[in-house]
């Protein structure tokens, strides 16, 4: 007999960016799901909005919607959006793996060094590397999300690069 997955509720917003399932956190009203509806626009997927249903499968947390919410975006503005209906089938993702999360504030109060604001969060006993913005930034949302995206996903390290630079700088 299949032994029942446990499942573990969080409140946010997940969203699958080019393959990538990510949980957008932060308190009430802060625009989580105004992001999501911006990244929708842009082409990515809807997972889950309000809550987001987490469960353990093959060592992965993966994300889904729970029934009742499946493809609805509530934003403070617009109100309820069928995101399937209103931008297709292709812009909602049934689950996905969780692999970062992304922490929303209106000011940040963490120290920024040249490793930027990211840290690990466990989630379910999983790290999850984890992003942490400002919305007091001129810079959008948006674009310091699929950049810090896109350099998690290059092998191309540039704190690396800054670090081997400065060693080489000192040693001279």
């Amino acid at each position: 007999m299949a032994q029942a997955l446990q499942t573990n509720s969080r409140y946010g917003v997940m969203v699958c960016i080019n393959g990538l399932g990510v949980l957008i956190s932060g308190p009430p009203g802060i625009g989580k799901s105004s992001l999501a509806l911006q990244l929708i626009v842009e082409g990515h997927q809807l997972v889950a909005d309000d809550v987001i249903d987490l469960t353990i499968e093959n060592n992965q947390l993966i994300g889904r919607s729970p029934p009742m919410l499946k493809s609805l975006l509530n934003t403070r503005e617009l109100g309820t959006i069928n995101i399937k209906h209103q931008f297709g089938p292709a812009h909602v993702a049934d689950f996905v793996p969780l692999h970062y999360q992304l922490i929303l504030h209106q000011t940040l109060t963490m120290d920024s060094h040249l490793e930027g604001n990211q840290t690990n969060k466990t989630i379910l006993g999983i790290k999850i590397p984890t992003l942490h913005l400002s919305l007091s930034n001129p810079v959008p949302v948006i674009v310091r999300l699929l950049t810090w995206l896109n350099m998690q996903q290059s092998t191309n390290n540039a704190n690396e690069q800054l670090k081997y630079r400065q060693q080489q700088q000192v040693q001279q």
